[in-house]
Order: structure tokens, then C-alpha cells, then sequence
């Protein structure tokens, strides 16, 4: 979820008229940012390998610490994996179609009509995005409210209540973990643009181009025999009688 967070950013950095914000949509910027997500969940979970072990009876992975239980089940598990990039996404979101609402056209015609399909393009891109993404991030969000609303009743609850309550665990995190994978497909129904360049990628990969033979003016000249006809002219001589 980090980096959906940061690639709606990006999105709502790269779509804003101010040049400081648009400068944060840089490359620059994105190698200082990319560690920032790893040395942060990386403190986050060292805690979770000291205060966690196999609980019996269903020898699951949980808090062996009671304080930290409550931080994990009251701030880290809501806040920073559901709620957090939940609100993240929604305001990056409605501020990217705000910006795409106020770009401004060029009034020559062809490039209107350019600007125009990118921007429809863009705000069905985003907003399909945004709305799978609240989709599979709601059950998670519900769980883990009904878990910190229970939270008094988990050491009375029986192995088959243990049962469910894991299985819904689950069910969840799988739901929740489409988000990870649902960008390439989205993007690839929503955008008609890059329908045609994996198209003309896939073709030119697999050499799949019909080859084709343009007409060309090909001008054939033929060598020119010239043949010379000599007329011999035999010319008889004559013999003059001279008198005697």
C-alpha cells in the first residue's frame, strides 16, 4: 500500500499547475523517497519479531506481549496498513481530478482533442483505481474494527470462534492483497493508448508485422543498338573510244 500511496502522489504532483509541486514529480525525488517505505515498516516490524510467537491451541502467529498487542491491534494494523492509505488514496485521488478539471485547453483543434482523450483516459485511470482500491480495502477496514471493538473478549473466545475469526483473517488479507497486482490490468482496460503500444510491442516482439511490397517507379531502359546500314555504291568505269 506504501507505494500505491506514492504513485497516487505522484500522480497528483505530475497533474498540478504550480512548477514547485510538479518538480516533485522527478526521479530526483523518487530515489530519495523509494528507501523511505522499507526503513520505515523495517522499524515497524522489529518489535513484531521479539513480541510475536506461536499461541496454542491453534499455534497461530500473535502478540505475546499484552502492551504491545494493544499498540499493534489499536494503531499499527488500523492506522498505518488500512485507515492511513485508505484517506491517502481517496484525497490524492479527488485532488488529481480536481487538477485535471483545471487544465487548460490549447485552442488549436488537433491538440484539443489530444488533451482531451489523455484527460478522460486519466481521470477513468484514477478513479477505477481508487474505487478497486476502497473496494478490497473495506472488508479489511471492517475486520479490524470488529477486532479492536473484541479485543476484551479474545481470551474467552473458544477454538471454533479462534477458527473463524482466522479464516475471516484471511479472507482479508487476500482481498486486501489485489491491490498489489490490479494496477497493470486497470490501467490496461481503462487506457485504449496503451492497449496499441503493448500491442505494437507484442507484434514487434514475435516479428508478427505482415510484410508488405510498396509499388515502386522502377524505370527499365534497355540498351540502344544503333545499326548502321552502309550502302556500297560500285561504281562501273567507262571507256571513251578516242578516234584514230
Amino acid at each position: 500500500m506504501s507505494f500505491l500511496c506514492l504513485s497516487a502522489f505522484d500522480r497528483w504532483a505530475c497533474t498540478s499547475q504550480s512548477v514547485r509541486i510538479r518538480q516533485l514529480s522527478s526521479i530526483r525525488v523518487a530515489k530519495r523517497v523509494f528507501p523511505i517505505p522499507f526503513i520505515l515498516w523495517s522499524l515497524v516490524n522489529i518489535p513484531v519479531l521479539v513480541y510475536c510467537d506461536l499461541v496454542p491451541p491453534t499455534f497461530a502467529c500473535w502478540f505475546t506481549n499484552d502492551l504491545f498487542m494493544r499498540i499493534g491491534t489499536l494503531f499499527l494494523s488500523p492506522i498505518l496498513t488500512v485507515l492511513l492509505p485508505l484517506i491517502v488514496l481517496i484525497l490524492c485521488g479527488l485532488l488529481t481530478y480536481r487538477n485535471i478539471r483545471r487544465v487548460t485547453h490549447v485552442r488549436q483543434q488537433p491538440n484539443q482533442n489530444r488533451l482531451s482523450n489523455w484527460e478522460q483516459q486519466m481521470t477513468r485511470m484514477m478513479l477505477t483505481q481508487t474505487l478497486l482500491n476502497i473496494f478490497c480495502t473495506l472488508p479489511r477496514a471492517i475486520f479490524v474494527i470488529y477486532t479492536i471493538f473484541t479485543i476484551d473478549e479474545s481470551a474467552t473466545r473458544t477454538f471454533d470462534q479462534l477458527s473463524i475469526i482466522l479464516l475471516v483473517d484471511s479472507i482479508t488479507v487476500s482481498i486486501i492483497s489485489v491491490n498489489f497486482g490490479s494496477s497493470f490490468y486497470i490501467f490496461l482496460l481503462s487506457s485504449p493508448r496503451l492497449r496499441q503500444m503493448i500491442q505494437m510491442y507484442l507484434k514487434r516482439l514475435f516479428n508478427l508485422r505482415h510484410n508488405q511490397v510498396d509499388p515502386t517507379n522502377i524505370l527499365l531502359t534497355a540498351p540502344a543498338f544503333t545499326v548502321r546500314q552502309t550502302t556500297k555504291v560500285i561504281g562501273q568505269p567507262t571507256v571513251e573510244n578516242e578516234p584514230f
